[in-house]
């Protein structure tokens, strides 16, 4: 089946699992369900793809605090990323699962009513699809709750307090009608939410939920539907969890859908259920709502629908033995061949803490025929699917990104190796040089309380400040939010949780508040550069990281996770390292230690950065000679931090909360890093555990220098010529990121 078809399909379920961690054994058996789906004898694959934008729901999101409350009894907003999804999965469906054009049908906006849903149902794919068939169906927009009744909202769907106008589609009756299709081959995700919190909106989120009414009695052949579609349902949020509709750089998209898309294209044999798992939760922790209330296997429990006897037969099963016939991730794909030399394509295999950040400049590799031939080629004149062509261009062909737009951008053929040359719809990309401004500036969303005088002032406020400003809450792409809080003014994230030390006293104007904060801003915008750095996906540096956490007064060891370098050639594969993830929290006073492994014949250098719950950036102090040689981990020899013997431990401290690690690992010596972090390392007073580092911009940037000049390869030009942007090299460097919940 081409590429290692069951290993991608499987490791692919994870993402599209949800949100958070999940257990082993759940993934597994999710993981597998999907695979024996879409591998096998498929004689043909048929999707229906549904988004809604364009509800006639109210939207006065901008409007001032007033406002801002009658918005929230309108029961709903229109949302904006739902015809996105179906555009990130068409992309997806076609270019990676080998979907005929022809055999997706899209519903989206106008088009998406009750009647045009359930007849594209009976008619596209009861009506046309065989036992053996792989049928996708995905719905993007609002769900509620009617009664006892979880719904999905079509377009022509009214409020709750007009009963005669409402066409919700109840879940049980979804299922029946996903029933009648002739296959047990059937994977169903739903990206909407079912819980209406008394609010339309959160943070710098619009919420995929409308009101819903509890006094709703459902019709007698609605109670009476017995039928239960087989196949793999998989659903964004359940229960009580929200469901986000996500303003990112240039685009809106569910969080739920760009996250499992994105992890698909990148998705490799050799990472494992818990990478995945670990990737994906991290992605939408830093960028999604964060459910508190709900452990980690309420959590999977509610968002994967397996039956007991497909779980009971294959709860055994793990990832490890179905990996077969390697391939490599994807970045990209070219989605239209403009010419020879010219190409639109999406970048929908970068997550969006890169994509955001991603600039002018970047430079692409088109993949040999080898691996693109996995993918239809795109006739421009007809909506349907060639077989693949031996596409006459070389291994080395790159092209170079002439600008974006969201996860699309536009390409150019860089340099003229052969006049056989060509870019052709279809082809897979990876990434080769990644472009990063020297302007990446940190967008404040102004949250919707603050009055509109309040606004007005903190927007002339952050107007000042360099590299920041203000932006409309759930309208436009934001770092954090700016808003009050028991009268005090303070940050929260871009989910709506309060930002640890922000808040000042009561009584402080706007703009006394915005200037205090400037350090905290300054602390997030590192933390942003420093995330933007983040390859593991595309780096070919043979390397692997390992964190590990003692835990408990016995100090056991627990590995907390295990990353390699995507694209390495020489870091050994399914060792036993890289198939254990811990999901569950670690203890004050626990100690932490990041084992590295060079496989290379060359050093590597590392530093290791940490942005804790107060958006802080922390260094270990501990990265000093005899400790951990000067950060340095020598040709075929694992490096330790902290070094075992050494009269100091890296312990986990307050406060509670989730921390990022970011491990940075280059060819070359990151030398003005260490200049810059020289003064405040020699000037702690301790040496035990980790620093804040004072200056966390002017040390983000000086990493970001030191990636620049690691390397440019000659065969790209002038490179030098691209001006106010770093240009990084993903044979030169690696950052890994890791996460850990402090109990």
């Amino acid at each position: 089946m081409g590429i290692a078809r069951r290993q991608f399909l499987q490791a692919g379920l994870t993402s599209l699992i949800g949100w958070q961690f999940l257990t082993r054994d759940r993934v597994a058996l999710a993981a597998d369900q999907f695979v024996r789906q879409a591998t096998g004898s498929t004689q043909r694959k048929r999707a229906l793809l549904i988004g809604i934008n364009q509800y006639e729901a109210k939207d006065d999101s901008q409007n001032s605090s007033q406002n801002f409350s009658q918005n929230n009894l309108s029961g709903w907003l229109p949302l904006h990323g739902c015809v996105n999804d179906v555009e990130l999965q068409r992309e997806l469906l076609i270019y990676r699962f080998g979907f005929a054009p022809q055999d997706i049908v899209t519903l989206t906006d106008r088009e998406a009513t009750r009647t045009n849903i359930n007849n594209a149902i009976t008619e596209h794919l009861v009506a046309q699809t065989l036992p053996d068939d792989l049928v996708m169906v995905h719905f993007s927009g609002h769900g509620s709750r009617l009664g006892n009744y979880n719904t999905l909202v079509p377009v022509d769907s009214g409020l709750p307090q007009k009963l005669e106008n409402l066409q919700d589609i109840t879940l049980r009756e979804w299922q029946s009608w996903l029933k009648e299709i002739t296959t047990d081959r059937l994977l169903c995700v739903i990206d909407a939410g079912f819980y209406y919190p008394n609010f339309s909106a959160i943070g710098n989120f619009r919420l995929r939920s409308r009101i819903g009414r509890s006094d709703w009695q459902a019709p007698q052949e609605i109670q009476q539907i017995e039928k239960q579609a087989s196949g793999t349902f998989l659903r964004a949020a359940s229960g009580e969890m929200l469901c986000a509709d996500a303003q990112w750089s240039g685009f809106s998209s569910g969080a739920f859908t760009y996250a499992l898309v994105q992890q698909l294209w990148q998705i490799t044999p050799a990472t494992t259920i818990h990478v995945v798992m670990s990737n994906l939760a991290t992605t939408l922790d830093r960028k999604a709502l964060h459910n508190d209330n709900l452990s980690i296997d309420k959590q999977v429990v509610a968002m994967v629908e397996v039956d007991a006897v497909k779980q009971k037969a294959i709860a055994t099963n793990t990832f490890a033995e179905l990996l077969s016939n390697p391939d490599l991730g994807c970045d990209g794909v070219i989605v239209n061949a403009i010419d020879r030399r010219t190409a639109d394509i999406s970048l929908a295999g970068l997550p969006i803490t890169v994509l955001s950040n991603y600039m002018a400049g970047s430079i692409l590799q088109v993949l040999p025929p080898k691996v693109a031939d996995l993918s239809p080629v795109t006739n421009d004149s007809q909506d349907t699917a060639t077989p693949p062509k031996q596409i006459a261009t070389s291994p080395q062909t790159t092209v170079q990104v002439k600008s974006r737009n969201g996860f699309n951008a536009k390409v150019e053929v860089l340099n003229d190796y052969s006049t056989n040359q060509k870019l052709a719809t279809g082809q897979l990309l990876q990434e080769v040089m990644r472009a990063i401004s020297h302007n990446v500036k940190l967008a404040i969303a102004l949250d919707a309380g603050l009055s509109k005088i309040e606004r007005v002032d903190a927007t002339s406020a952050f107007s000042t400040l360099p590299n920041m400003f203000g932006v409309n809450a759930n309208e436009q792409c934001a770092d954090c939010l700016f808003g009050v809080q028991s009268a005090s003014y303070g940050l929260f994230t871009v989910g709506h949780n309060p930002i640890l030390g922000s808040f000042g006293s009561v009584g402080e104007s706007v703009g006394v508040a915005i200037k205090r904060l400037q350090p905290f801003l300054e602390s997030l915008l590192a933390a942003k550069l420093i995330r933007a750095t983040e390859n593991q996906a595309t780096s070919h540096l043979n390397v692997r990281v390992t964190l590990k956490a003692m835990i408990g007064v016995d100090e056991r060891s627990v590995t907390l996770a295990s990353k390699a370098s995507a694209r390495a050639d020489l870091v050994p594969l399914n060792n036993a390292a890289n198939n254990t993830v811990r999901t569950k929290a670690i203890n004050i006073g626990d100690r932490l230690e990041c084992q590295i492994e060079n496989f290379s014949d060359q050093p590597l250098y590392v530093r290791i950065f940490c942005l804790d719950p107060r958006s802080k950036v922390l260094t270990p102090n501990f990265i000093a000679t005899p400790y951990a040689n000067d950060g340095v981990i020598s040709p075929a020899e694992t490096l330790t931090i902290p070094y075992p013997k050494a009269p100091m431990n890296w312990a986990v401290s307050a406060p509670q909360g989730m921390v990022d690690v970011q491990v940075v690992i280059s060819r070359s010596p990151l030398l003005q890093v260490a200049k810059t972090l020289e003064a405040s390392q020699r000037q702690a007073s301790s040496l035990n555990g980790l620093i804040a580092v004072p200056n966390p911009l002017q040390v983000a940037q000086a990493l970001l220098e030191d990636l620049d000049r690691a390397g440019k390869p000659s065969e790209f030009g002038n490179l030098a010529n691209i001006s106010d942007t770093w240009m990084l090299d993903v044979q030169q460097w690696a950052t890994f990121n890791f996460n850990y919940q402090v109990a």
